[in-house]
């Protein structure tokens, strides 16, 4: 797939004066002779910053990139050195295997005459003008690398224009070599195989989320260009019908607690529906199973169920129902407490009594 530059769906115009650059891009300035390393890495941890964000605090086990040194600052191609291959790493893609699903970088190996890429990386980076005017597009640049006949490898810049995009002489040249191998290498993992093959997601938001925004509603506001905008009520969403629902997966979730904050008033949004905001919880994946068909029959009557009492007390660990009709789930899902206020959460509802021997079924 040709991937050097993808550009963004906004496009602006953007005045630039004397050396400044396009904003999100640095202005073009000469590049450094890149520095010899002992091999082709494009799983350093360094190298991914086209946008990919991966979750904080990422166990060691599954980001394979954390072991690894940084990859050397990009530069040009010293003098003297004599490529074999080229590589280029687009960061996009994920890639399953028996740990589960791992984000991931394509790297893509190229052979052949190298002359008209040397004499591309070779070109100078333009250097802005007075006045220059600049589409403020977003291009998502691959990593370069070269390597020698021993296997030392340089990581390179692309040459700039004056707006700070790369030069198409440079991928023209390097899409004119041989594409030999293309490899798929996986980066951090980021759905587990208990979750990936339960179709789980391995963090979600606890039931009080649904209940903010489906009982206290989001907040959208409406008026005429110049006029104040006034807040109005999101209607809840439609009651779901469970009619027919004869089996029901199910994902287990650990709240994890949320940290200390204060958040400033919102106009718009009133004191109750923010310390609701702030008192929002996330939950871990931390298991998955299927409900026996006698318990999947109590799933129907689910969203006809008694309102739950007022209740305050946080869970430490709740349950999200898939139900199914004929063996196809359905898009909306049942949330349950299973400790703390012990509620059932529908969409578009308020918080109800779960059927006991639901719960029991649950917490079995």
């Amino acid at each position: 797939m040709r991937s050097a530059a993808l550009a963004g769906l906004v496009t602006l115009t953007v005045l630039l004066s004397g050396c400044a650059g396009l904003p999100g891009y640095p202005a073009a300035t000469d590049t450094p002779v890149a520095q010899l390393g002992a091999a082709v890495d494009c799983q350093a941890p360094n190298l991914n910053n086209n946008g990919m964000v991966f979750p904080a605090e990422v166990p060691a086990q599954t980001d394979l990139t954390a072991t690894r040194p940084d990859a050397p600052a990009p530069g040009m191609v010293p003098a003297g050195f004599e490529p074999v291959a080229a590589y280029r790493c687009n960061f996009y893609g994920s890639v399953d295997d028996a740990e589960g699903r791992w984000s991931a970088v394509t790297v893509e190996t190229r052979t052949g005459n190298f002359d008209a890429l040397l004499a591309a990386l070779a070109e100078p980076n333009d250097q802005p003008g007075l006045n220059q005017v600049c589409t403020a597009d977003m291009e998502i640049v691959p990593e370069l690398w070269l390597e020698n006949a021993a296997g030392e490898a340089l990581r390179l810049a692309w040459p700039r224009t004056s707006c700070g995009k790369t030069k198409p002489a440079t991928l023209k040249a390097l899409e004119m070599l041989e594409l030999t191998e293309t490899t798929v290498l996986p980066l951090v993992l980021q759905i587990g195989r208990d979750a990936l093959d339960a179709g789980c997601a391995m963090s979600t938001s606890t039931p009080e989320l649904s209940l903010l925004f489906g009982v206290t509603s989001l907040q959208t506001y409406f008026g005429a260009v110049g006029e104040d905008l006034q807040p109005i009520p999101v209607p809840p969403a439609e009651t779901p019908s469970y009619a027919g629902v004869d089996g029901a997966s199910v994902c287990f979730y650990t709240v994890v607690p949320a940290a200390d904050s204060e958040l400033d008033s919102i106009e718009g949004i009133d004191d109750e529906a923010l310390t609701g905001m702030m008192r929002l919880r996330f939950g871990t994946f931390n298991g998955a199973t299927t409900l026996a068909p006698d318990a999947a029959t109590l799933l129907p009557a689910a969203a006809s169920a008694l309102q739950a009492p007022e209740c305050s007390t946080d869970p430490t660990r709740f349950a999200v129902i898939w139900p199914e009709r004929a063996g196809t789930r359905l898009d909306t899902a049942i949330q349950v407490e299973l400790d703390g206020c012990q509620r059932l959460v529908v969409p578009g509802r308020h918080a109800l009594v779960p059927a006991p021997a639901l719960l029991a079924a649950l917490t079995a």
